[in-house]
Order: C-alpha cells, then sequence, then structure tokens
C-alpha cells in the first residue's frame, strides 16, 4: 500500500518539477541569447501606384552631356512585378568636342542630341531587406531590374546650327535600381540604365547606327 503511495505522489510530483525546471532553464538561457524577434513588413505595394520624380546624367555622349529630368509611374500588379511609364526631357550642354568641330568648319557639323524620351516597361524586385536603426525605427528597401521599350525624340544638325531636323526612333533599355523607403509612402531610388536607339542615317552625311546612352538618376517617390 506504502509503495502504491509512493508511486503516486511521484507521478503527481514529476510534471511539476519538470515544468519549474524547464522554466529555471529559459529564463537563464533567453537572459543570455537576448534574441530579438524582427517584425513581418508593415505595407504591401501589391495593387498600389507609385509616382517619382527623378533627375539624372548621362555621360557618355561624345557632343553633348545630358541631364534627364522626368516622370515615372509605376503599378504593382504585386509585391514584385510592376508595369513602369517613364517620361523625361533632357537639358544638353556641349561638350569640349563639339566646340572643336565647329572651329573646323560649319560644313563639318553633323551632330545629333535626345530631347525626350517615353518609355512602357517591366520592373521585377528580386531582393527585400529591413534594416533596424537602434532598436525602435525599422526600414525597408528592395532591389529591382528594369526592361523599357519606347521612342526617342532627338534633333540633328548639318552643317549651319539653323539647318536642323528632327528625328523619333524605336528605343529599348534595361536597367538596375535599388529604393529605400524613408516612410511607408515616400521611397528615395538610385537608378542606372542602358539604353539603345538608332541614330538617324540621311543622305547628307548622318551616319545612323545604334546609339547607346548610360543614364545615373536618382529620385524620390510616393506609394498611393
Amino acid at each position: 500500500m506504502k509503495k502504491t503511495i509512493f508511486f503516486l505522489l511521484l507521478i503527481l510530483v514529476t510534471p511539476i518539477l519538470a515544468s519549474s525546471l524547464d522554466s529555471e532553464v529559459d529564463k537563464y538561457w533567453g537572459a543570455r541569447r537576448q534574441i530579438v524577434v524582427i517584425q513581418q513588413k508593415e505595407f504591401t505595394k501589391s495593387d498600389k501606384t507609385e509616382l517619382s520624380l527623378l533627375g539624372g546624367i548621362v555621360p557618355n555622349d561624345t557632343f553633348f552631356t545630358s541631364f534627364p529630368l522626368g516622370l515615372r509611374g509605376e503599378y504593382y500588379m504585386s509585391e514584385f512585378f510592376a508595369l513602369t511609364l517613364n517620361l523625361a526631357y533632357n537639358i544638353n550642354t556641349e561638350t569640349g568636342v563639339t566646340h572643336t568641330i565647329e572651329e573646323l568648319g560649319p560644313g563639318l557639323r553633323y551632330i545629333e542630341k535626345t530631347n525626350y524620351q517615353a518609355m512602357f516597361g517591366v520592373s521585377y524586385s528580386f531582393l527585400y531587406g529591413k534594416v533596424a536603426f537602434g532598436k525602435t525605427t525599422l526600414t525597408y528597401f528592395d532591389t529591382y531590374g528594369l526592361v523599357e521599350l519606347g521612342v526617342i525624340g532627338a534633333t540633328f544638325t548639318k552643317g549651319q546650327a539653323a539647318n536642323t531636323d528632327t528625328h523619333i526612333a524605336p528605343a529599348a533599355s534595361i536597367g538596375l535600381g535599388f529604393r529605400f523607403y524613408l516612410t511607408q509612402d515616400i521611397s528615395f531610388r538610385f537608378q542606372t540604365k542602358q539604353g539603345l536607339f538608332m541614330r538617324a542615317s540621311t543622305s547628307d552625311g548622318g551616319e545612323g547606327g545604334i546609339q547607346k546612352p548610360f543614364e545615373i538618376a536618382l529620385g524620390i517617390g510616393m506609394l498611393f
């Protein structure tokens, strides 16, 4: 009878002792590990529209240094894919090469400059992350790739500067960008693009060929 009572007490007490021991072990290791749990993303881009103002530079043109200023719209079909529309106007400044050609003689002058671009494309956000500042602030960033098709508008000059004509050509570009969210709605972005378009080919000296402008841009955007 005594053995039966002893075993019954042992069965009842063992879970209590085990629970108490587990609790003490958790407290001991919890205090030393100091595990911080990162919360899930507080907002999403899916089904939202983002408008951005962008300004940049195209440094690899022989005759002009271009400063594209534009407006970019994006509609996010999901967290990863977006449809994009980019409209930009170029502010162009002549390089030293252009001045040298003008000094050699106006008849040698055949120069083409890009004035604007209108591009439609798709972007894909392939890398997403979070950055913690201290223990109170958590911000987000993503990296995206971009493919665009559209048109550019250019002016080309043969001989005297007054003898000019316009040229509209199909264009394409691929790009890579980084977006850093200052708030849930406002983001800062850095973007590079490699473009391609056909230069004007004319009977009086237009060489044609492919122009390859490389653009570096900064911008700020807002989600709606």
